[in-house]
């Protein structure tokens, strides 16, 4: 077991930007964890290696950060020998492990971490002990991918806008294709299904179009014709809901990928508009037309509400439209 001592240090000994341990983001609001610190202290010293003169963080970062934000001048560390490389790199993974699930962007960033000391084979051997859940050899490979992709993709990682699930599918593109993939998820936020649909869709559309995905993007709600020129990234998206503009390119690409589709269920729709039905009644077609199973729903608060949408029914029967709209070949 690795030796370590408890040891008094002076801040400004400690390297801060020396990050070859850190699995967990750069985190700039340390205002409360300061103000916590400058009352309490330090609840968990963090821990360092000792070398060449100076320390190195193996964990506790953002309490370092907000020890010398809140003026302290020395800590109490937990100090490994520097030649423990190993050890430190575990202790930087299990102490985040243990303490709550990591996100995806520091399981990325662990898993990277320990291939600097240990095969993949290893790391799935003694991955409950490490990360606190089981992890396999191909998973952890699809990690190590990930994980040369451009920094811009940690950050999107972060603020939930990619999962890592499309970043398996991003590594096996090209680099320019990659790349804008990675732009467009910094400019909408979607689940990590619609993301998959999102990726399958834009690609064929490019396939079957002969346009690569920035023209695409461009046609797209999120394009700008009057872009400063830097790209979408400069077309005043901003302010804009990310959610919203997710649902809107989703559309996008259903209208483009299934034009028949979306003709198909546009047609429905004037038809179930023209129904004029009673706000009692709502009528559901089946989904993507794939079926001949319509649902209609029926709200009343007594009997004669019930009569009379029962009466209401009966008259659909009758309608041109109501026929034309269930009356279909499949």
């Amino acid at each position: 077991m690795t030796a370590i001592t408890f040891t008094d240090i002076p801040v400004s000994e400690i390297d801060l930007s020396d990050t070859g341990f850190r699995i967990t983001s750069p985190c700039h609001d340390i205002e409360h964890l300061s103000a916590s610190i400058s009352q309490y202290g330090i609840m968990v010293a963090p821990r360092v290696v000792y070398g060449q003169n100076k320390y190195i963080v193996v964990s506790g970062f953002r309490r370092i950060e907000a020890a010398r934000y809140a003026g302290l001048s020395r800590i109490t560390c937990r100090v490994m020998p520097a030649e423990e490389t190993l050890d430190a790199a575990m202790a930087a993974v299990t102490e985040n492990a243990f303490s709550r699930e990591l996100t995806p962007a520091e399981l990325i960033r662990a898993t990277a971490l320990l291939l600097r000391f240990m095969d993949p084979e290893s790391i799935a051997r003694n991955a409950t002990s490490i990360f606190n859940r089981p992890l396999n050899t191909g998973y952890i490979n699809t990690l190590a991918r990930i994980h040369a992709m451009p920094d811009s993709v940690f950050d999107l990682l972060d603020q939930g806008k990619i999962s890592i699930k499309a970043c398996k599918t991003l590594v096996s593109m090209d680099a320019e294709t990659r790349t804008e993939f990675l732009h467009l998820f910094s400019l909408i936020k979607v689940s990590s299904g619609i993301q998959m649909e999102i990726i399958a869709w834009a690609k064929e559309i490019c396939a079957l179009e002969k346009i690569s995905l920035a023209t695409l993007i461009q046609q797209s709600p999120l394009g700008d014709s009057e872009s400063d020129g830097s790209g979408v990234a400069g077309s005043g998206l901003g302010h804009r809901d990310m959610s919203a503009l997710g649902k809107q390119f989703k559309a996008f690409l259903v209208q483009r990928r299934f034009p028949a589709l979306t003709a198909a269920k546009k047609q429905a729709r004037e038809h179930i508009n023209a129904l004029e039905l009673d706000s009692g009644l709502q009528l559901a077609v089946p989904e993507n037309f794939e079926g001949l199973v319509y649902i209609i729903q029926m709200e009343f608060k007594n009997v004669d509400e019930f009569k009379t949408r029962l009466n209401r029914l009966a008259e659909l029967a009758k309608n041109h439209d109501f026929k034309s709209l269930v009356d279909r070949k499949v």
